[in-house]
């Protein structure tokens, strides 16, 4: 498409990421270089002080939204979302798991798609996170593409970078954990939006474990609640 001149911005969720963020931010902003518009970190007022460390950046190209009560995975990427004044918006977690080195990959794909997502199981992608780990999310994107279409291979991917006009007729709920994601997708195929993956390694986040990668009861209550919603977006949306 003549004339692409992506500005980025860039939305990071966090919650007592402290350990995490500085670098995330750098790594963000090194990758984009002169493409980069902004980087917003939504924090739930981090009981680590994740917002105090964004706040003293004093970065002009740092946004921090803090919300004073913790309002959840999906809703913060809602608000950055909807807060975020580029042409391209770009989201992923700020734990690292995602390298933030494959933003642009994603970013230069939208000369020619809307929405392209970094995903574990098109090319070149991989899952390294515990099997039993990766064994969950498989089950759960069979089950989406049973219901939704084989159209995306990673429906619980979490990392996407997305015209803004996408966003002009499509919206996704701003409740719950990584379902928005799934719901998002479904959405995107319904509205015959041009979709692309890009692979990528996907790996344990920095520092530790995620939200819910170390407890295996809160994985699994997870799953069969995506895969509820999963059967009430196909007959819904």
């Amino acid at each position: 498409m003549k004339g692409f001149d992506p500005r980025v911005s860039v939305v990071f969720p966090s919650y007592n990421e402290k350990d995490n963020i500085v670098e995330a931010i750098g790594r963000a902003s090194k990758a984009l270089g002169k493409n980069l518009f902004e980087i917003i970190v939504v924090d739930d007022n981090s009981p680590d002080g994740t917002w105090k460390i964004v706040e003293n950046l004093k970065n002009p190209k740092v946004r921090l939204i803090r919300r004073m009560a913790k309002g959840g995975l999906a809703s913060a990427h809602h608000r950055g979302i909807h807060e975020a004044k580029g042409n391209i918006i770009v989201w992923l977690d700020c734990d690292l798991g995602i390298p933030p080195e494959v933003i642009p990959r994603l970013v230069e794909k939208l000369e020619h798609y809307d929405v392209a997502i970094g995903s574990r199981y098109a090319g070149g992608g991989e899952e390294t996170r515990p099997w039993w780990r990766a064994l969950l999310s498989t089950c759960i994107n069979h089950w989406a593409r049973l219901f939704m279409g084989s159209k995306v291979k990673d429906y619980t991917s979490g990392f996407a970078a997305v015209r803004r006009e996408v966003f002009d007729r499509i919206d996704f709920t701003p409740e719950g954990f990584g379902e928005y994601f799934i719901e998002f997708c479904y959405k995107c195929i319904r509205n015959k939006f041009r979709i692309i993956e890009v692979g990528y390694s996907y790996g344990a986040r920095k520092g530790g474990l995620s939200k819910s990668d170390g407890n295996k009861f809160v994985l699994i209550k997870l799953g069969l609640q995506y895969a509820l919603k999963v059967i009430k977006w196909r007959f819904t949306i």
